[in-house]
């Protein structure tokens, strides 16, 4: 049987490796041709706790996990009923086990088969932990997949440790002889085959990954971060590629230095940008100001958990927006880039970088747990990569002889609201930046018509910026009965919506951007369409449907919102679509 689809997820505890193995089947689907959106979920320990890594792969798309699970492997019989309402009579459950009792779980349809993982593992001398490769070539004989395709995966995933790599491909084949015996045995059925081009043609990224390489392709030059969830990733991502680019990354000793490190890596002229999650990010917003103040270029990626304080450090959120619009102290402008894909995650960031040299201000990239750590196939990119640097005092065009002493107005007032900025050491092009209210020079001061001027200078900027900022993006149905608005990562799962028949009538905005806010362009899309709206986000009171009261005129709409650190599923927004029902988990307002 040919299948379009299939959705596989590995559970254990953590500190048993499923994570690993997880991403190895991803890959392997990916060098096959196929779609694929890999989703983790952990728990903030070492070891212990529910640990799963979920892999959804397609012919077609691939934008988000599914619930319903055609293949879940379990390292332990206790896990069984944590995955009951993903699995049914259509499912196959592997159980790491010697032997099941299924007449102990009456609850369960899904056909359970023990094959014991490790015994495998062990019977190749390899460590326990080597029972997430057995489950890799358990699935790939289930599914028909080419073996030297997972064999070349394993053995480039422990090619710093031949002997490593040696008893894990041992591994692997043991398992896939295993299964095909059970298969002949009839103990398993084959759950059919992925017929795909088989033609690798996609990248397999994170969202932190994606940021990192728009970041590189924008020409960043220094990153600095103190390392919390979810933001780690980038920082260690971008740590690794300090010896393939141009880049010098800082591990701060708290989030104020890393943003501070920053500002001053900015002012001294190179392309600059710092990270963190949210209460790390709390630590910044003074410096934030002052970079609103200074003009001095910054970019900050800030990965969304589920807060308030430590919260749930390893889940997700969309709960920091009304932050972001209101960090810092008093009036400066900013921009908020809200990426969904990987694609947008990357060629955001790059805009990012673009926009915060060529308008000296903050550009935030919000995002969140949710897709920062998940894996999702992206069309590749293009290794060349062109940047332009803009608005900074060029020494050639000031001739031999420079400026001369007091012509250098670093503030200088005009309509555009941007001013030249000088590199430190330029001929008579001195400065001063500091965290007062200036004059054109940057002296500081408490006059009322300077001070007025300069704030003036600086929100003039916003009417070009506004011409370069990504738009809303309309997708669905041109005339429809139900229009779905969402910003950030909340789009793959609606894009997965509008897959179904029972959205034919569905339309969805996605808005990349939230600040400046697309007022006239979204109030644009919705004119003359006789449509319910609903707002999807993922928080408690409702901040993205606030923001957009606060900046339209549209007031008739409900919320759907999801706060318990889970990202929506396709299937609850389904559900809804056909019957105006939705999971406990949802709150409609």
């Amino acid at each position: 049987m040919n299948l379009e689809s299939f959705n596989w997820k590995i559970s254990a505890k953590a500190g048993e490796g499923v994570m690993s193995s997880a991403k190895l089947f991803a890959k392997a689907c990916k060098r096959q041709g196929l779609a694929v959106f890999n989703y983790y979920e952990y728990p903030s320990l070492i070891k212990g706790g529910l640990q799963s890594g979920q892999v959804y792969t397609s012919l077609h798309a691939a934008t988000c996990q599914h619930r319903h699970l055609d293949l879940l492997i379990l390292f332990h019989e206790n896990l069984l009923m944590d995955h009951l309402a993903e699995i049914d009579e259509k499912s196959l459950v592997i159980i790491n086990a010697n032997t099941f009792d299924k007449s102990k779980y009456p609850e369960v349809k899904a056909k359970v088969v023990a094959v014991s993982l490790s015994k495998i593992a062990r019977d190749q001398g390899a460590s326990p932990l080597a029972a997430n490769i057995a489950a890799l070539g358990l699935s790939a004989c289930l599914l028909e997949m080419d073996l030297s395709v997972m064999s070349k995966v394993v053995v480039e995933e422990f090619a710093k440790n031949k002997e490593a790599a040696k008893q894990n491909l041992a591994v692997l084949k043991a398992a896939f002889k295993v299964t095909r015996q059970l298969l002949k045995e009839a103990v398993l059925e084959p759950l059919g085959v992925l017929v795909s081009s088989g033609v690798d043609e996609q990248l397999l990224l994170n969202g932190n990954e994606a940021i990192g390489l728009g970041a590189l392709a924008a020409g960043l030059q220094f990153y600095s971060a103190y390392p919390m969830t979810p933001s780690t990733t980038l920082l260690h991502f971008l740590a690794a590629q300090q010896a393939n680019y141009p880049i010098i990354v800082k591990h701060a000793e708290d989030e104020i230095a890393a943003i501070n490190h920053a500002l001053g890596a900015s002012f001294a002229g190179v392309r600059a940008m710092t990270g963190s999650s949210g209460g790390g990010f709390a630590l910044m917003v003074e410096a934030l100001s002052f970079a609103g103040v200074s003009e001095i270029p910054l970019v900050v990626a800030e990965a969304v958990r589920q807060g308030p304080a430590t919260g749930l450090p390893t889940w997700t959120s969309q709960g920091d927006l009304n932050f972001l619009l209101g960090a810092g102290h008093g009036d400066f402008l900013r921009v908020i880039l809200t990426p969904g894909d990987m694609q947008e995650h990357f060629a955001l960031t790059k805009l990012a970088l673009e926009l915060a040299e060529k308008y000296q201000l903050p550009v935030l990239i919000m995002s969140d747990r949710y897709i920062l750590e998940s894996n999702q196939t992206m069309p590749k990119i293009a290794i060349k990569q062109k940047n332009q640097r803009y608005n900074i005092l060029n020494d050639a065009a000031l001739g031999e002889t420079g400026l001369k002493d007091g012509e250098y107005l670093r503030y200088k007032s005009n309509k555009n609201g941007i001013s030249l900025r000088a590199i430190p050491g330029q001929t008579n092009a001195w400065q001063l930046s500091n965290s007062y209210e200036h004059d054109q020079y940057g002296f500081a001061t408490e006059d009322a018509v300077v001070t007025k001027q300069a704030i003036d200078k600086r929100a003039a900027k916003l009417e070009a910026l506004k011409q370069e900022l990504p738009k809303p993006l309309y997708l669905g149905a041109k005339q429809p009965k139900k229009i779905l608005i969402s910003f950030g990562s909340t789009v793959n799962v609606l894009r997965d919506v509008l897959l179904n028949e029972a959205a034919k009538d569905t339309a969805v905005i996605h808005l990349p951007c939230v600040y400046p806010f697309p007022t006239l362009e979204l109030e644009k899309l919705i004119e003359g369409k006789n449509a319910e709206i609903f707002v999807l986000e993922g928080d408690a009171t409702g901040q993205l449907a606030a923001l957009i009261r606060r900046e339209t005129k549209l007031d008739d709409f409900h919320s759907i919102l999801r706060y318990d650190g889970r990202p929506f599923y396709s299937e609850d927004i389904v559900e809804f679509l056909k019957n105006q029902k939705l999971d406990k988990q949802y709150r409609l307002i």
